[in-house]
């Protein structure tokens, strides 16, 4: 199955700020891809952190988030069941 993945960096190690970073943006980039796919948020994964060097040399602490999605089923189109 396929899976959103996406990054984020913060200056200081948080685990849980770090995941709700992620989810913000993974839940986006489904959303933008096709409004009919949804996160299936019981395989969301964070890997982290793992130090990296900022543009000025600061450490700072990368977190990866992946997640798989599911597709909602189509809903019935009410206009094509009214009568006129």
């Amino acid at each position: 199955m396929d899976r959103y993945r996406t990054t984020t960096t913060l200056p200081f190690a948080h685990l849980a700020g770090a995941t709700s970073a992620l989810r913000t943006e993974l839940h986006r980039l489904i959303a933008a891809d096709d409004e009919r796919r949804v996160a299936d948020w019981s395989t969301l994964r964070v890997v982290g952190p793992q130090e990296v060097f900022g543009p000025h040399g600061a450490v700072h602490f990368e977190y990866r988030g992946s997640v798989q999605f599911r597709r909602l089923a189509a809903l019935p189109n009410r206009a094509a069941h009214s009568h006129s």
